[in-house]
């Protein structure tokens, strides 16, 4: 299975980041991640690159048992409408 991943930028006081995987078609699956962090506010980067790898491999089994969605990035997206009152 060949996905990857890259993280969106984000400032140094983020404590969440958006993750987006992608599949070999060149499909897209996106998910927000928490940031940890140090008691000084320094990003744990050991830790941090060890969610990251787990997340991989959660996508990767939910992909096994068709439990994600991946989508074009280029499809154009519908919005639906939000009753007003």
């Amino acid at each position: 299975m060949s996905i990857t991943y890259s993280v969106a930028e984000y400032d140094a006081t983020a404590t969440k980041a958006e993750v987006t995987y992608t599949n070999a078609a060149g499909f897209v699956h996106k998910r927000t991640i928490n940031i940890p962090r140090l008691e000084d506010g320094s990003i744990d980067e050991e830790y941090y690159q060890e969610i990251l790898e787990g997340q991989l491999r959660g996508v990767e089994n939910k992909v096994r048992v068709n439990a994600v969605t991946f989508v074009d990035p280029n499809a154009e997206t519908s919005e639906e409408e939000t009753p007003t009152e």
